[in-house]
């Protein structure tokens, strides 16, 4: 039997948004329910794309659907304060795959050529009474055009993106910048969805103390900064100051002690003893009146954060206002402007910065889009997903896990030849499955272990579909293993295999179920049932299959064996085949 296709995630959470947005404003046509609702979403993308893109309003968003009859592929039409009128074609497309057919992009390539060239007796009267509007605005001489192409799929394909292409060139010639096409597939509406609830970036007045610069190749100031600054930084935006740092503050640990002791006993060393903070900001302009000698500088920083010193920051951040009236202690401090540098450029200086501290692979993980990819969309379904370290982090729950949890149960979803080191990884060595290429000696074994286990195709249901089932199956593996008595007759004591041999069960039922692989994001009744049996079965086999066997090693060494494990395995799977 096929297995039903999985609806993203992604496209999952952006219909709860389409629908909490803007049922009630917009009605769906067609012959039944299912073509009305899908009809509903596809007016409803266009809408989300205009309202987040522009300043326009729910309702103003829902008003530019020009959608019906003669609308020549042309679904919304706004016009923004900026001159610029904004065309959208909307496409719901239900599985999360595929794209527009190339019928209805070329509709809506002709669309656009009527509609600059001024053939508004060509389209339905939604278009026409928006004449004069488009009229007035394309004869400003600012104005400019938007058109977009918004599905819930993926990527196009060259022969539509062509279209695009020649559309820009038709029009741009003379007039170059004049219209910009683009395709907005799930994976962009789904980074406007998140960009709709994120948070506003920190813009702050810093004052520094015996300042330089360096203007190229990239902008950066350093000087010393008031911890009296630091202390209100940290108590007014707390861990979203250190958001693009690889560790959150982390507490009471023997590092931060000694920060606190210095601060306690010795205040006036404590410049002395810090390494000092390095900042991220998109801009930082000089303001205020100048000082020759760049004795003290005032500057307007935006889209601030830390990316090395989260534990200075912290420290600082624990004692009082007062203390620092008291005690007018400065912190060497660093501002890198991201404005002209490569895409690349935040993620290596924050590795690069932090490499000089004792941090471990795990930290650096925190920097991978892909992880803040999941942890975000998790975030949207309610579901908490830690990336990084802090003292104050929630503790699992049935909503919430962190990247250590995950990680070692990823590993027995691997299914190529070098499973078994994973496995055994997963065991007794978990930091080996951390290791980078970049950050990794390539002597090393797995030196891509990371790559491998967070390759771009994961998914936030898959990840946390994955924890939910590791945490059952240990949990049953757990009790079965608690109720087995002692047999004196058999070298290896049932209790022992299954403690020992517990990531391999979980491999193997990762192997056999393919649960990990299922659609919805929260386990179902059905799912652990079928996963009770499943343990019950396999743990039995397992039992079976090695003490039937002599050997002079015990359950933790056989586990911990690259060949016993193998061995092990393909006895096992011979033994469920014929059970």
């Amino acid at each position: 039997m096929a297995q039903e296709r999985v609806k993203p995630l992604e496209l999952e959470l952006l219909c709860e948004k389409l629908n909490h947005d803007f049922s009630g404003k917009i009605t769906g046509q067609g012959q039944n329910d299912e073509s009305k609702r899908r009809n509903f979403l596809s007016k409803a993308i266009a809408a989300f794309v205009l309202h987040e893109e522009t300043t326009a309003s729910l309702d103003d968003a829902v008003s530019a659907s020009v959608d019906g009859g003669l609308d020549h592929g042309i679904d919304a039409i706004l016009i923004d304060s900026n001159h610029v009128i904004w065309l959208v074609q909307s496409k719901y497309i239900d599985t999360g795959a595929g794209e527009p057919e190339l019928g209805d992009v070329s509709k809506f390539r002709d669309g656009i050529i009527d509609l600059l060239e001024g053939r508004f007796d060509r389209f339905n009267d939604a278009i026409k009474s928006k004449k004069t509007d488009i009229e007035n605005v394309m004869n400003s001489g600012i104005c400019k055009v938007k058109a977009i192409l918004a599905y819930s799929g993926t990527a196009i394909s060259d022969n539509k993106r062509d279209i695009f292409s020649d559309i820009e060139r038709t029009f741009n010639d003379s007039s170059p910048d004049f219209i910009r096409c683009y395709a907005y597939g799930l994976s962009t509406l789904h980074e406007l969805h998140k960009s709709c609830l994120e948070e506003n970036s920190i813009d702050e007045e810093i004052e520094l103390v015996n300042f330089g610069h360096i203007q190229q190749p990239y902008k950066a100031y350093y000087g010393q900064i008031k911890a009296e600054k630091l202390f209100s930084l940290w108590n007014t935006h707390k861990h979203k100051l250190v958001e693009k740092n690889i560790r959150r503050f982390k507490g009471e640990t023997s590092v931060n002690q000694s920060l606190k002791k210095t601060l306690d006993d010795n205040p006036e060393h404590f410049f002395y003893f810090n390494n000092g903070i390095t900042f991220l900001c998109n801009s930082i302009v000089e303001i205020g009146s100048r000082n020759s000698n760049r004795q003290t500088g005032k500057f307007k920083v935006q889209g601030l954060s830390i990316i090395n010193g989260a534990q200075t920051v912290g420290v600082i951040g624990s004692k009082s206002f007062e203390f620092y009236q008291q005690h007018p202690i400065h912190v060497f401090a660093t501002f890198l402007c991201l404005n002209g540098t490569p895409d690349d450029f935040s993620i290596e200086v924050t590795q690069a910065r932090n490499r000089q501290n004792a941090v471990s692979l795990e930290d650096f993980a925190s920097l991978d889009d892909n992880q803040i990819r999941l942890r975000d969309t998790l975030s949207i379904a309610g579901v908490t997903y830690l990336i990084k370290q802090g003292y104050d982090d929630s503790p699992d729950s049935d909503t919430c896990f962190n990247i250590r949890e995950l990680v070692p149960l990823l590993a027995c979803t691997v299914t190529s030849s070098d499973w078994q080191e994973y496995v055994i990884a997963a065991k007794s060595d978990k930091t080996r499955l951390f290791q980078q290429v970049a950050l990794t000696s390539h002597r090393k074994k797995m030196k891509d272990a990371y790559q491998k286990l967070f390759s771009d195709s994961r998914t936030a249901t898959e990840i946390w579909r994955i924890v939910q089932l590791g945490r059952i199956i240990k949990q049953i593996v757990k009790d079965r293993a608690s109720g087995e008595s002692i047999e004196h007759s058999v070298n290896l004591q049932a209790k022992d295999i299954l403690n020992q041999g517990i990531w391999l069960i979980i491999h193997i039922v990762f192997l056999r179920t393919k649960l990990q692989n299922g659609n919805k994001l929260f386990i179902t009744e059905d799912e652990k049932q079928r996963l009770s049996s499943e343990i019950d079965t396999i743990s039995h086999k397992l039992v079976n299959v090695i003490q039937s066997e002599q050997w002079e090693k015990t359950a933790q060494a056989i586990f911990e064996n690259q060949t016993d494990c193998n061995t092990i395995k393909n006895r096992l799977m011979a033994a469920l085949a014929s059970a």
